[in-house]
């Protein structure tokens, strides 16, 4: 179910994974807010075993109890930090769209 998922990590394993999210969080918290961070921190906490999320935006919304607008504003604030990098997603069975991939990357030294 969730081979599509495959491919889309930059890291070996778990470890990898919560490692660059620690160094990230490290690195960019003045450059971020409360809200950025729990964008970043739902999206790990999603990761799998494909250590990716799959995930809607409304899904964030609820979960973190803020606005689509605001999520779509964190979203973008870490791409541009180079904390994550967003996959579109087409739903196979509908061919429209579905949750995007959110990809945490590596730590660029």
């Amino acid at each position: 179910m969730t081979n599509y998922l495959a491919g889309h990590t930059r890291f070996m394993d778990q470890d990898e994974l919560d490692q660059a999210v620690r160094e990230h969080l490290e690195r960019n918290w003045k450059s971020t807010n409360r809200t950025d961070r729990a964008v970043f921190e739902l999206i790990h906490s999603q990761s799998g075993a494909s250590l990716v999320a799959h995930l809607t935006q409304r899904e964030m919304e609820e979960e973190l109890k803020v606005s689509n607008s605001t999520v779509r504003r964190a979203i973008r604030k870490l791409i541009e930090l180079g904390m994550i990098r967003r996959v579109p997603f087409i739903d196979p069975d509908t061919q429209g769209p579905g949750a995007n991939i959110y990809v945490i990357l590596p730590v660029v030294l």
